[in-house]
């Protein structure tokens, strides 16, 4: 019976995360920054308590090399699928959240190791919340100083200091971002901006 109540909780905390990840492919994931996150952990410490607690069955002994191997085989190229597992349970190379009302937040990110720092901004919709804007750091960074910094990675560097919700239209989002005591609205238009 305790067997049963552990394989229940097991599937419902894997269909939750099995859920998160279905929303993170379709630019959705649940509200708030730690949910994903915590959900992932309690996920994979709960796989290790499963591995551990069922390790005399056939089936766990199978599971498990298959987790294993999922693993292993995403380091062979050039381990960029290890990294982006890496980042999806981790908080490395997340920068800054900033909550701007009570729909909307931003974070300032590097969604995995090729991509350079990006503003992803966020709607709430109930329990989930929707990436409805990506747009490159260093756009930000130049609209607030109205020039090109001499050094990209020096304007990447800096952080947000405040941002402030201006005004939302159904095409663009005007977000005044601070920037070491300088201020600047930047709109963000495009759904999928260029990547760096």
């Amino acid at each position: 019976m305790k067997n049963t109540h552990i394989t229940i909780l097991y599937l419902v905390i894997s269909l939750f995360f099995l859920a998160e990840a279905i929303l993170s492919f379709n630019h959705y994931s649940f509200s708030g920054y730690y949910t994903d996150k915590i959900i992932n952990w309690i996920w994979l410490a709960m796989t290790l308590f499963m591995v551990i607690w069922f390790w005399r069955k056939r089936i766990i002994k199978i599971y498990f090399v298959l987790l294993a191997f999922t693993v292993l085989l995403s380091m062979l190229p050039m381990m960029i699928p290890f990294f982006a597992l890496v980042n999806y349970f981790s908080t490395l190379d997340d920068y800054q959240q900033i909550q701007l009302d009570g729909t909307y937040r931003i974070e300032r990110t590097r969604p995995n190791v090729l991509h350079r720092p990006q503003i992803f901004v966020y709607k709430k919709e109930g329990i989930i919340e929707k990436s409805i804007y990506k747009t490159p750091y260093l756009f930000v960074v130049e609209k607030v100083f109205q020039d090109h910094f001499t050094n990209d990675i020096e304007g990447e560097n800096q952080s947000i200091q405040k941002a402030r919700l201006v005004k939302v239209t159904k095409d663009s989002i005007g977000i005044e971002y601070e920037i070491t005591n300088k201020k600047s609205v930047f709109y963000h238009k495009e759904k999928e901006a260029p990547e760096l």
